[in-house]
């Protein structure tokens, strides 16, 4: 009887991904890849909705949307 300490994977646990034509990851390396895009983007729009929330309260707080709302009224009447 043969006695190997090796662990038996089966054949698709080697195999590899490759992300664009110079490098070959592997399957985890590309799911870390993915995760840490994926935090970078919800983090970049996370950013950016609280910028255009901070402008929309800024421009109606100093009056600046105050010719908006009144056009807007006006079309809606």
């Amino acid at each position: 009887m043969r006695h190997n300490n090796s662990v038996r994977r089966p054949s698709l646990a080697n195999s590899k991904i490759t992300t664009d034509k110079t490098a070959s990851l592997s399957i985890g390396d590309s799911l870390r890849k993915a995760k840490t895009n994926l935090i970078f983007s919800r983090l970049l729009l996370g950013i950016l909705l609280m910028l255009v929330a901070t402008v929309i309260f800024a421009a109606v707080y100093m009056g600046y949307a105050k010719p908006i709302w009144d056009y807007l009224l006006r079309v809606v009447s």
